[in-house]
């Protein structure tokens, strides 16, 4: 196996903390078998071109800044290390864990609200991706990502930011009972004016 680029370094998943509640777990569902079919140096082949960004935190741990669920798709798969991107990683381990966290949510690096919309104490973001919960509304974000919304948009957490505007106007028992409906309806609901000031949107292309 060659050497990784200097910018990358292997660590054990188990080494790096989330900074999130929740997860869409139909997408790391999809990964995980995705991976599952996976030989080994094809899994090493898409850890390289996915290396994780971090933030060095206090107690020099490193937080996931992205890619969180990669990485509980990896461990399902059973995979246990993935890869560091350095030159994507900020070092704030000299702040206390007070600093640490405003700091992290200033540059929109942590997002700790839960699956029903609520916003949560640093302290209950778990310290494991095994542990994060399922978030139908990120998972109806997902789906949607390209009709609804731009694709191309580097916006941290910006699904999200999506699932939440959408739990505005539908109900959870629609994604549970009909996931077809709520996709459809979500795209017709991205288009509207009310969404203008979320990330990625495209706007009423109907006016074209």
């Amino acid at each position: 196996m060659a050497s990784p680029p200097d910018h990358l370094e292997s660590v054990a998943i188990d080494d790096l903390h989330p900074t999130q509640l929740t997860l869409g777990m139909q997408e790391v569902a999809r990964r995980a078998k995705k991976m599952m079919a996976m030989g080994e140096e094809e899994a090493e082949a898409l850890f390289r071109k996915k290396p994780i960004p971090c933030v060095r935190g206090p107690g020099n741990q490193l937080y996931l800044i992205d890619h969180h669920h990669l990485c509980r798709a990896a461990l399902i798969a059973g995979f246990k290390e993935v890869y560091l991107d350095l030159s994507r990683q900020a070092d704030w381990s000299h702040l206390d864990r007070t600093a640490f966290w405003e700091e992290m949510e200033r540059e929109g690096n942590c997002w700790p609200i839960d699956a029903d919309g609520n916003r949560r104490p640093y302290a209950r973001i778990p310290n494991h991706v095994r542990d994060l919960t399922d978030n139908p509304w990120r998972t109806l974000a997902r789906s949607v990502r390209g009709p609804a919304f731009r694709d191309d948009d580097e916006t941290p957490f910006k699904e999200f930011m999506w699932g939440e505007y959408f739990r505005s106007f539908m109900s959870k028992r629609l994604i549970e009972t009909d996931f077809d409906l709520a996709r459809d309806l979500a795209i017709k609901l991205a288009r509207l004016d009310e969404a203008q000031d979320l990330p990625g949107y495209l706007g009423d292309t109907s006016r074209d």
